[in-house]
């Protein structure tokens, strides 16, 4: 099914608010990497190693060639592409089937997951898709693929993927970029590299911001608690005594925190039950007084498993700061373990 050259995207529900989208683009998760960032150091190694065993680089998403470009010109090495849609290189669905090949798969697969879909208003064009894999966005698809195809998969895709369920044992190394590749749109990516001789990705593949290594997998997420719900703490409450702010601001000086709820300036009737970014909480048992000392220890403890996990246990959100950090958002299940354990702490 061809899409209608422009949809209406939900923006809100309550003030009935659209705007009108690119539905062709959309439906198929178009972004046009037309940036060198993504070649950091150790992505640049990775390929190095992998042209030992590969003649050249395969895009089974190639559009309009910026990442095959980028490659020939960088390696010297034989190219080829697939599209869909671009007239400049053979057909070919990749989201269904990438031919077996050889070569380095290097891409920038289609990002749509199926409950953007419906929202975008083009949930009937790439319905198919979902139901086929079992997977629940395109670029997941797109690497189940690239996968089956190739040894050695290069691909910029959502910095989501980390903590996503997608198998990552085939994983030998990611790069978070911060500096964003693309001219038309500011989703967090990074570069991940795979190859499927390797079994034990998601212990041991390396980590990066950039070019500075973070740790390995295992090690990052081992500093992701978990506690059992505790009925103390009650999120969303407009009469909470503690606000959190769960997402960094685009000023450095507001990231993410807890803070007292009157040092707060956000209306307490805003608070929904669906509120994820700025929320009053309550804690049942915790003395006024004793407010200050818990807001104290919990942001330390925050800022401690910023600093040991490079921020990588806290899901990124759209576009970076004024400094150029990328923006986090704190979920409140670890929002959850910070408070549990900052009330052991105090006593």
């Amino acid at each position: 099914m061809k899409p209608p050259a422009m949809a209406r995207m939900l923006i809100s529900k309550e003030q009935n608010r659209y705007k009108e989208i690119d539905a062709a683009k959309t439906s198929g998760g178009q972004f046009y990497t037309t940036q060198e960032h993504w070649l950091t150091d150790p992505v640049v190694a990775f390929i190095q190693t992998a042209l030992n065993h590969s003649p050249g680089f395969l895009d089974p998403f190639a559009g309009e060639g910026h990442l095959l470009e980028a490659c020939a010109a960088r390696f010297q090495r034989p190219i080829a592409g697939l599209d869909l849609h671009a007239a400049s290189w053979p057909t070919n669905d990749s989201l269904r089937q990438i031919p077996a090949t050889a070569s380095v798969i290097i891409t920038n697969p289609p990002y749509l997951a199926k409950h953007s879909a419906s929202r975008k208003g083009v949930a009937a064009t790439v319905a198919a898709y979902y139901g086929e894999s079992g997977l629940d966005d395109l670029y997941q698809i797109a690497l189940h693929h690239c996968l089956k195809a190739a040894r050695y998969t290069v691909a910029i895709i959502p910095e989501t993927f980390l903590n996503s369920v997608f198998p990552k044992h085939n994983l030998d190394l990611v790069s978070v970029l911060e500096k964003n590749p693309f001219d038309d749109t500011e989703n967090p990516v990074c570069v991940a590299c795979f190859d499927t001789q390797a079994t034990d990705g998601e212990q041991t593949a390396r980590a990066f911001m950039g070019n500075n290594f973070c740790g390995t997998l295992g090690d990052i997420f081992a500093l992701r608690r978990t506690v059992p719900r505790d009925s103390r703490i009650r999120f969303n409450n407009p009469r909470g005594e503690i606000a959190l702010r769960a997402v960094d601001s685009t000023d450095p000086a507001a990231p993410i925190g807890f803070l007292l709820a009157e040092a707060f300036a956000y209306g307490r009737e805003n608070i929904k039950v669906s509120s994820r970014l700025l929320t009053y909480l309550s804690i049942q048992g915790l003395p006024r007084e004793r407010r200050p000392e818990l807001v104290a220890v919990v942001n330390r403890r925050l800022a401690e498993l910023r600093e040991a996990s490079h921020d990588l246990v806290l899901s990124p959100f759209k576009g970076n700061n004024r400094e150029g950090r990328r923006r986090r958002r704190l979920d409140y299940a670890l929002a959850r373990v910070l408070l549990v354990e900052s009330l052991a702490e105090i006593g």
